[in-house]
């Protein structure tokens, strides 16, 4: 009898997530038949095996005891399983674990306080806040348009800028121009009106705009928005709207074109975008009118079905040289494509990678009925030398939390794997341990980073309550967080009080903060409605930081 490898390494962070299961093959020589058993040794109680008996030939996998593993203390750990069977000789795999330390927890910070927090058991922060006030059934009323008030948690400054009805665009399409001058705005009506970030006056009304619009990223007064086939130019100093490029004639031939309307675009002015019916993820050089194009209709692995949206990295990476676009399935099964100056096209990078956890056969890429990467609210982001990020959270088993995590996009495949272990994905922070509410819309939170700065804002939610229920406070709900750097400093600003209210049904979905960050990380945009039905207005939060 043999088994092979005769020499097994699982490696994993410690506190996890567990380490993928190894895989033995379990022969008999000649190719006959065996009946074996597997026994392992007396100092190993934290190997797992798949199977402890059977006949040859056979595979089994030897993984980790899931509650033993997740407390183990970095080190490096031996034991050995003994394969056995009548009439030969027993064989045995030395199987050694090695449990490598954590990255730092980040630096906790805030503008003031914490207040009326504490830290529940496992957290390293004071992450269980009650706030003052609360509506319902408190009393706190929000200041007038133009008005502030300094939140009694975490200290920040929250600045009211409009009134109620009306909406900031999403997380990741900054709603801030360039250089913080305006505020992209939209009404319940969906009339589109540009503010004064300064005032919350009203600069320009019923703007021509949609939700896929986006700030030019040098000149305030410029934005675009795509409009059919085109990408449409709107220069506030003139008021008048010019094609860029309309992709009906040319070298590209589409019939329609979306970003999605939850991406935003690239410092240095690149967007991304698909072409539904044609199979076609894009991205332009607005500075150059070049487009850069991919066929994901024919790319391997699960078919992508419906798109959700594209969103491009901040700049070109500087491990890589590479720009890179992502293309986002609504069945989260991404791809990740590189700007190819040579040819001219978007290469394929590589497909959404199975999750470490997936119970699927653990090579790595994403097979049907695997769990697999999952980036709905999400955003890119660039620390301060130049590596390329996309930044979402991740619910993990073991722990069983959902983290704020990054994921280094020049890792390629092992995009999911620990970045201790040499991958690209740091957790940065738990957001939420179990048990958590999942019941009632459950938890979430949307990412936004800066474009210019090494700074993204977590803006969290509560489930849904009706108006005669008490505020659900669990750790980190309704709250307005910065991250800076590569998950070096946490910085909580503000709680939303905002609440979702059972009542509104669809409307409220525009009670979630949605929270942006402005491109040089300075100021924070978020909604919220302070705890009234149909309350929903715009807020501005300095983030303490003065930009890069």
């Amino acid at each position: 009898m043999t088994v092979s490898p005769n020499l097994a390494t699982i490696r994993m962070a410690r506190g996890g997530p567990i380490a993928d299961p190894q895989t033995l093959s379990i022969l008999a020589s000649g190719g006959g038949a065996l009946n074996w058993k597997a026994t392992v040794s007396d100092g190993a109680p934290w190997i797992s095996l798949s199977a402890t008996q059977g006949s040859t030939p056979a595979t089994i996998r030897v993984g980790l005891v899931g509650w033993r593993a997740e407390g183990q203390p970095a080190g490096s750990y031996s034991g050995k399983i003994t394969f056995s069977a009548m009439n030969v000789a027993a064989t045995t795999v030395q199987v050694t674990w090695v449990v490598v330390p954590r990255m730092a927890d980040p630096v906790f910070s805030y503008l003031s306080g914490p207040a009326g927090c504490s830290r529940p058991d496992g957290y390293p922060d004071a992450a269980l806040c009650t706030v003052p006030e609360e509506a319902p059934p408190g009393n706190f009323t929000p200041p007038a348009l133009g008005g502030s008030y300094v939140d009694a948690n975490f200290g920040a400054s929250v600045k009211v800028i409009t009134g109620p009805g009306v909406y900031h665009t999403y997380s990741a399409n900054n709603p801030l121009s360039a250089n913080n001058t305006y505020v992209m705005t939209y009404r319940s009506n969906g009339a589109f009106d540009v503010v004064l970030a300064a005032t919350g006056k009203v600069a320009f009304s019923h703007v021509t705009a949609n939700e896929d619009f986006f700030w030019d990223s040098f000149d305030d007064s410029v934005y675009y928005y795509p409009s059919g086939t085109a990408f449409v130019k709107h220069d506030l100093r003139t008021g008048r709207d010019s094609t860029v490029v309309d992709y009906r004639r040319g070298s590209h031939i589409f019939t329609s074109i979306k970003r999605g309307g939850t991406t935003g675009s690239s410092k240095d002015n690149w967007i991304s975008f698909f072409a539904e019916n044609e199979k076609q993820i894009c991205t332009l050089d607005l500075n150059t009118v070049k487009t850069y194009c991919a066929d994901y209709g024919g790319a391997p692995g699960l078919p992508y079905g419906a798109i959700d949206y594209t969103i491009d990295s901040k700049g070109v990476d500087k491990t890589s040289g590479k720009r890179y676009v992502v293309l986002v399935s609504k069945s989260v099964n991404p791809g990740f494509y590189s700007v190819n100056m040579t040819t001219g096209r978007l290469d394929l990078e590589f497909r959404g990678p199975e999750d470490p956890e997936s119970n699927g056969n653990h090579d790595g890429v994403c097979d049907a009925g695997e769990r697999c990467m999952s980036p709905s609210h999400s955003d890119t982001f660039e620390d301060s030398d130049g590596i390329q990020y996309l930044v979402f959270d991740h619910q993990t088993e073991s722990p069983c939390e959902v983290s704020l995590a990054t994921y280094q996009l020049n890792k390629g495949p092992k995009i999911l794997q620990p970045v201790e272990l040499g991958g690209g994905k740091r957790m940065v922070m738990s957001l939420w341990k179990c048990p958590f509410p999942n019941t009632k819309g459950g938890t979430d939170e949307h990412i936004g980073c800066a474009k210019k700065a090494p700074l993204c804002v977590i803006s969290t939610i509560s489930p849904f309550r009706s108006a005669s229920e008490p505020p659900l406070r669990f750790p980190h709900a309704t709250e307005i967080i910065t991250m800076r750097e590569n998950g070096l400093e946490v910085r909580r600003l503000a709680q939303t009080r905002s609440v979702r209210f059972a009542e509104e049904g669809q409307e409220s979905y525009w009670a979630m903060p949605r929270a942006a960050i402005s491109n040089d990380g300075s100021l924070v945009v978020a909604d919220s409605n302070f705890g009234v039905r149909r309350g929903v207005r715009v807020t501005l939060i300095p983030t303490g930081y003065t930009g890069r």
